[in-house]
């Protein structure tokens, strides 16, 4: 028996994926997940049901699932902070109404079951409608990484910095600052961690390509930082390097810390340049700067990404397709290799 809405029936029941306990190593934590059955909800007022097409795997979702990311969910709960798909119902409002039956971006950080799932609620008001050039898999990952790379930037610039560092810099985020900053002529020092990435970002047209593996790379970093007045680092690793970031860059700089891949406490942290150089380390979330920047801005934003991926200016590589079967696998190769591109929950194949 389900509910008929718009020549859509909205089954009772849904497949998703569900995480029952926290565990520290992420292989743990994904060998763990598993498969269930489980209620399609019913939007209240200023929601929409959403039929889940694509649901990209981020850092900040292997985080959850190894109960380090700053929001915990109750659980057994579904995981995925983004996704993508048609709206198929509403809740009372205006908004919700007129997104039936159009296809919508959409995230969360409520403590409720997330994207990775054959539906999933979302609040009407941060709802994306996805042009009819933006494909599916690209609107599936239009907010999170993009809209970091903008906040990021965004916040760099109102802070009067001119030049800055970009670690993890042959991610897909860090693929998006290389053109967004390329685009604001706001120069960047990309950090790589292999030789292949390095040379990835050069065939970008990525100018400042460091490898940490190379020896010389603490002295090309600091000589590059004080060469381009580079007083602020986008850092996602946390770790040494954020030590390493502060130390290399000039008085009154800043580390704007905004993702712990390392899966470490910052370190190496010099008192001497807090108290005498006027250096500053930061967490940057990119929760908050929704939250500060505001909705309608918000969703200017999300409208700015759509148009560069229709020009072709942003693009999230995918790499691997992952349907529910075959989930776990796919996961622990995303996690051997993010540089190749996303993984994609595709929850209905």
């Amino acid at each position: 028996m389900g509910v008929t809405m718009s020549q859509f029936t909205i089954p009772d029941k849904m497949q998703a994926i569900v995480v029952d306990a926290y565990h520290e190593q992420i292989e743990d934590a994904i060998s763990h997940l598993r498969v269930d059955i489980r209620p399609v909800a019913r939007p209240k007022r200023g929601q929409v049901l959403i039929r889940v097409e694509a649901a990209p795997c981020n850092p900040s979702d292997l985080l959850l699932l190894t109960g380090q990311y700053g929001v915990r969910k109750t659980l057994p709960s579904v995981p995925g902070w983004e996704g993508a798909g048609t709206v198929v119902q509403s809740g009372r409002g205006l908004l919700g109404r007129w997104l039936v039956g159009r296809r919508v971006s959409f995230g969360s950080q409520a403590d409720r079951d997330g994207t990775w799932a054959q539906f999933a609620l979302a609040e009407s008001n941060i709802c994306v409608p996805l042009r009819a050039a933006v494909d599916i898999e690209q609107g599936a990952s239009l907010l999170i990484n993009p809209l970091t790379a903008i906040g990021l930037l965004e916040e760099a610039r109102r802070n009067g910095h001119r030049a800055g560092v970009s670690t993890a810099a042959a991610s897909q985020l860090g693929r998006m600052l290389l053109e967004l900053a390329r685009e604001a002529r706001f120069p960047l020092i990309h950090v790589v961690r292999r030789a292949e990435q390095a040379e990835l970002l050069r065939s970008l047209g990525a100018e400042h390509v460091l490898n940490t593996e190379l020896p010389e790379f603490s002295g090309q970093l600091r000589e590059l930082c004080a060469r381009l007045h580079a007083t602020v680092a986008f850092d996602a690793i946390a770790g040494e390097m954020s030590g390493i970031l502060l130390e290399a860059m000039p008085p009154r700089s800043t580390v704007l810390v905004y993702g712990l891949l390392s899966g470490d406490y910052c370190s190496r942290i010099s008192p001497v340049d807090l108290l005498f150089q006027g250096k500053r380390i930061e967490g940057f979330y990119l929760g908050d700067w929704v939250r500060r920047r505001g909705m309608i801005r918000t969703l200017l934003a999300a409208n700015r990404v759509q148009r560069m991926i229709i020009s072709g200016r942003l693009h999230t590589e995918v790499a691997r397709r992952l349907r529910f079967t075959d989930l776990q696998q796919g996961l622990l190769d995303y996690c051997k290799n993010m540089t190749s591109g996303k993984a994609i929950l595709t929850p209905w194949t």
